[in-house]
């Protein structure tokens, strides 16, 4: 049986606007504690400043913030084939993923797959302005969706998502009433995060966008 050793930590940088993977011994953890972690482009992005039995405490360069955060990790999981993601504690908007190397290239690849649909769904004058937070606010969209979420009021059971340069437009295919979701700032993420239904239609106010 082949026992994994080694996981992994991805971080967005800030300067370059990529993402950097960095693999970490299981049996050389405590030598790593104060190892810091960097982009090919130079730009810190990370630092290991302490480990416990079962978790790591990472001191992590947070994008959003232009500050540091104290992020921990749990250990454990990164040998059971998981990816977690790590967030920002202010907007809860991604920095980062630890896990399972194969894991997180997985679900970096599911990302820019769901990216390349939306650009292909939207025409070059309307490319979208920030496409991480856009995606942020598709898949929360979804997430309500999937549950029954997202409904008109005048009881048309379907509703057609437009992803537009900084916001997403939902229409009632019955009634065409319409309600914008904003997808321009990080804000508009811990919004949506926030929201159990998206209701909208007869009765509910909102400001139309065309």
């Amino acid at each position: 049986m082949l026992i994994n050793t080694v996981f992994s930590l991805a971080f967005y940088c800030s300067r370059c606007g990529k993402i950097k993977m960095h693999d970490i011994s299981r049996f050389g953890l405590k030598n790593s504690v104060g190892r810091e972690l960097f982009c090919d482009c130079g730009q810190q992005l990370a630092k290991l400043i302490g480990s416990g039995h079962d978790q790591c405490l990472l001191e992590v360069f947070c994008v959003i913030c232009e500050t540091k955060h104290a992020v921990w990790v749990n250990i454990k999981d990164f040998w059971r084939g998981k990816v977690d993601k790590i967030y920002c504690a202010a907007t809860n908007l991604e920095l980062g993923f630890s896990g399972n190397r194969k894991a997180i290239e997985d679900t970096i690849a599911n990302q820019e797959r769901e990216f390349d649909i939306i650009a292909r769904e939207v025409t070059s004058d309307d490319y979208v302005e920030k496409p991480q937070i856009m995606i942020e606010v598709l898949n929360k969209i979804d997430d309500i969706a999937e549950k029954g979420g997202v409904y008109c009021r005048c009881g048309g059971n379907f509703v057609e998502a437009n992803v537009k340069q900084d916001h997403v437009e939902l229409i009632c295919m019955q009634c065409d009433a319409r309600r914008v979701i904003s997808a321009k700032t990080e804000a508009d993420v811990v919004t949506i995060k926030s929201l159990g239904n998206i209701e909208f239609g007869p009765g509910h106010r909102f400001r139309h966008r065309r």
